[in-house]
């Protein structure tokens, strides 16, 4: 059986947003569909929770680019960026706000990217 590493987070701002993990991401169009909650550190790397306003997923983007999924009480496991993805705007057609198209053309080219 394989086990995944988990890492112990420990929070370090939640009065100064960071968006720049966020629009490496998903870029300016897709980013404003969102909300930065904190940063905090895990495995030795700053990272940012940001929540997403219609389906209240959240993405957790470390400043080196990988992503985080929390597992427990402030533990986080490296996570599958297209699942990760994935999960986040799932079922965001029809909740409000609801995309509009040219975030529908910045989710389809940011999903194509994932998948490759």
């Amino acid at each position: 059986m394989r086990y995944e590493q988990t890492f112990a987070a420990e929070l370090r701002n939640f009065e100064r947003p960071n968006w720049d993990p966020l629009l490496d991401l998903v870029g300016a169009h897709l980013v404003r569909f969102f909300m930065w909650m904190s940063e905090f550190e895990v495995d030795g790397v700053h990272a940012h929770a940001y929540k997403h306003a219609a389906t209240r997923q959240y993405l957790y983007i470390g400043e080196d680019g990988r992503l985080f999924e929390l597992v427990g009480r402030f533990r986080y496991r490296v996570a599958d960026r297209r699942r990760a993805l994935e999960q986040v705007f799932e079922e965001w057609e029809g909740l409000s706000p609801e995309p509009d198209e040219a975030a529908r053309a910045e989710l389809e080219r940011l999903r194509r990217r994932a998948a490759s």
